[in-house]
């Protein structure tokens, strides 16, 4: 691992904030705050802060497997986990919510693919051809796009709901707790029950970031 913020060690490949800021296409702030997170390896020297330059810092990524790279971009595609069970939902949703993390979601597509594209032709795999082609804006904006679902379907309800909690790290309870509603409210949404509160889903879903064109009907 790299030393982190409050480590004392020299790195040979440096930046200012100011230039990190410029590498990686954000405001300085943005750098500051990415120094505060961890996500930036850096220490202070004085009053300025030395960083350690982000294509070193990447240099350790590995490509994902094919396998995995398919299910990755299916899962950006679909803007669900599917019905991926076990490790693999967990890794894919965990991979998910770092590439909308990222101060460079770009240069981690270009690390997992090993540099090149592959896999079928969809909203994933796009993704990847633009980073290829150096429009890292282009990638950032469409991970961070407004979301608007059609979810007349209990089923596809649940998969929405369960698959955006896991990527973004959330719990029940802690989903619950946010949307100030009863876990099992919750638990009936996750687990396609007809709906009997509204207004419950609609509270989840604001605190997920996702707008409702349509919902299941409500249980007489």
């Amino acid at each position: 691992m790299f030393p982190t913020a409050n480590n004392t060690a020299r790195y040979t490949c440096v930046m200012n904030v100011r230039e990190a800021s410029k590498a990686l296409g954000v405001s300085e702030r943005r750098v500051r705050a990415l120094i505060g997170q961890g996500k930036l390896q850096a220490q202070k020297i004085g009053h300025l802060w030395e960083i350690q330059d982000p294509n070193v810092q990447r240099a350790s990524r590995r490509p994902l497997s094919e396998h995995s790279r398919v299910i990755l971009t299916q899962a950006l595609h679909q803007r669900s986990l599917g019905n991926l069970t076990g490790q693999e939902r967990s890794r894919t949703a965990a991979r998910v919510r770092e590439l909308r993390s990222s101060a460079d979601p770009s240069a981690l597509l270009i690390d997992w693919w090993g540099g090149k594209l592959s896999g079928p032709l969809n909203f994933g795999t796009n993704l990847v051809q633009h980073a290829l082609a150096g429009n890292s804006s282009y990638v950032a904006q469409a991970l961070q796009q407004p979301r608007r679902e059609y979810l007349r379907s209990p089923h596809v309800l649940a998969d929405i709901v369960s698959s955006e909690r896991l990527i973004r790290g959330l719990t029940r309870t802690r989903l619950a707790q946010e949307a100030q509603v009863l876990p099992e409210q919750l638990i009936r949404i996750e687990h396609s029950k007809p709906l009997n509160s509204p207004g419950s889903v609609r509270r989840i879903l604001r605190v997920l970031d996702i707008e409702p064109t349509a919902l299941p009907m409500v249980a007489a």
